[in-house]
């Protein structure tokens, strides 16, 4: 496709231009350039055009000739402070995940672990090219401090159940009044029922509530496991997506995690509601050796990928995850042609971000939106022969091929380095699973 005239919403102050680049958009055509020069002034994407059209005297202009850039991968299910569970739960039965979603001796991890979990995450999630997720814990409220830290973009969710206690509400309301709920806003909060297994009806409703006032995201698992759909059958309901529409939670606005126990009735009536989907398909894989047949519901809501957590799916490699989803979606659909290649990245990109409510913000490059990017080194052997730059990226490339990743017009990963003590960070992990381990 050519290149386009010159797209501009110019500042007068000076810029970054990455320059030379091909550009997968993921815009509303699907533009694929190159040779073009993406110019950013401040947070966001000022102008993209021919290379050597866009920049103003006193720009920085970056050599980006043999890479590939796309906006940054968006993470739509994740459990950063989860991080250090890694490998602790390796080849188990489902039922051992029937009670309670724990691990071994997870009772001597402190608040300080989960905080230290989620700085080394956050780390990990942006040399893999993930400038956003949407994050969630409970117990531990200052973890979107250290997501913050890191310059990653995400919308936490402080988990809700009233299980055994009532919900903690408190925590949720100056979270809020912290961080806010706006797409503008870096970090932001959403409203977070654990599942509707552990919430009540009462609970739930209160979520729709809160979250329609306030004009926010609900996050939550859903028909993740047998017990939890036989749990809602014995309250009354035919099955998961009954119990949304009772409890007013079965719109866009939701974003449901796995969906993988759904019965045909329900994903073939899925567009009437709309709810969007963080399709999980390694963990579900690991934990329940099945997964969601996403072929069936796109188009009928926003799908994205999400890596949930290191005790379930080890990696949070959003490459990888997507390409799994597409080769496991092909053999849900019987069909070679199903999940094409286009399909699937935007789900890791716009489609994500639209399920998380920020598609007006990020997910694709085009002027006015803010500068989350991930440059992709082309000069590796596996990116090359180049006759399908969004092939390769799906089907060879990996994260070794990331060299820089922006979030908000800022540098977090420069020639493939972030700007982290990654060897301190190694070794605080390393003194703290001594403890984690010991008899």
């Amino acid at each position: 496709m050519p290149t386009p005239p010159a797209l501009r919403d110019d500042a007068p102050s000076s810029g970054v231009v990455l320059s030379g680049a091909a550009v997968l958009t993921m815009d509303p055509a699907d533009r694929k350039l190159d040779g073009v020069d993406i110019r950013i002034v401040g947070h966001r994407i000022a102008a993209i055009g021919d290379a050597g059209t866009v920049s103003h005297p006193g720009d920085t202009v970056i050599d980006c000739r043999d890479t590939l850039i796309t906006p940054g991968l968006v993470n739509t299910h994740t459990h950063a402070c989860a991080g250090m569970f890694r490998g602790l739960t390796e080849d188990l039965p489902r039922s051992a995940w029937r009670e309670a979603y724990a691990v071994p001796r997870q009772e001597r991890f402190q608040p300080e672990d989960y905080r230290l979990s989620t700085r080394a995450s956050a780390c990990e999630f942006l040399l893999n090219g993930v400038t956003c997720i949407a994050d969630r814990w409970g117990g531990v409220p200052e973890l979107p401090d250290e997501l913050e830290a890191s310059g990653i973009r995400a919308v936490f969710g402080y988990t809700l159940t009233d299980q055994k206690a009532p919900a903690d509400w408190r925590t949720v309301d100056r979270l809020i009044e912290r961080w806010g709920t706006s797409a503008e806003h870096r970090i932001s909060v959403g409203i977070a029922p654990h599942a509707p297994d552990t919430c009540s009806d009462e609970l739930l409703r209160a979520c729709a509530d809160r979250a329609a006032q306030l004009g926010c995201r609900v996050f939550l698992h859903l028909a993740q496991s047998r017990y939890e759909v036989e749990s809602l059958r014995t309250r009354g309901y035919a099955g998961a997506v009954a119990c949304m529409e009772a409890n007013g939670l079965a719109t866009p606005s939701t974003v449901a995690a796995h969906c993988i126990y759904l019965t045909d009735a329900e994903i073939e009536d899925w567009g009437r509601h709309g709810i969007s989907v963080a399709h999980c398909p390694a963990s579900n894989l690991k934990i329940e050796a099945r997964t969601v047949p996403i072929h069936r519901l796109l188009g009928k809501a926003a799908v994205g990928i999400g890596t949930d957590w290191a005790a379930s799916d080890n990696a949070m490699d959003m490459l990888a995850e997507t390409r799994l989803a597409a080769m496991i979606g092909k053999r849900e659909a019987d069909d070679p042609e199903a999940l094409p290649i286009a399909t699937m990245l935007r789900c890791a990109t716009i489609d994500g971000a639209r399920a998380l409510g920020l598609d007006s913000v990020i997910g694709s490059i085009e002027v006015g939106k803010r500068a989350d990017l991930v440059v992709f080194d082309l000069t590796h052997l596996e990116a090359n022969p180049r006759h399908d730059l969004a092939a390769n990226l799906l089907y060879a490339m990996s994260a070794r091929c990331v060299r820089d990743v922006m979030v908000d017009g800022r540098f977090l990963v420069r020639g493939c380095r972030l700007d982290h003590d990654l060897d301190a960070l190694r070794r605080d992990l390393a003194r703290r699973a001594a403890v984690w381990r010991a008899a």
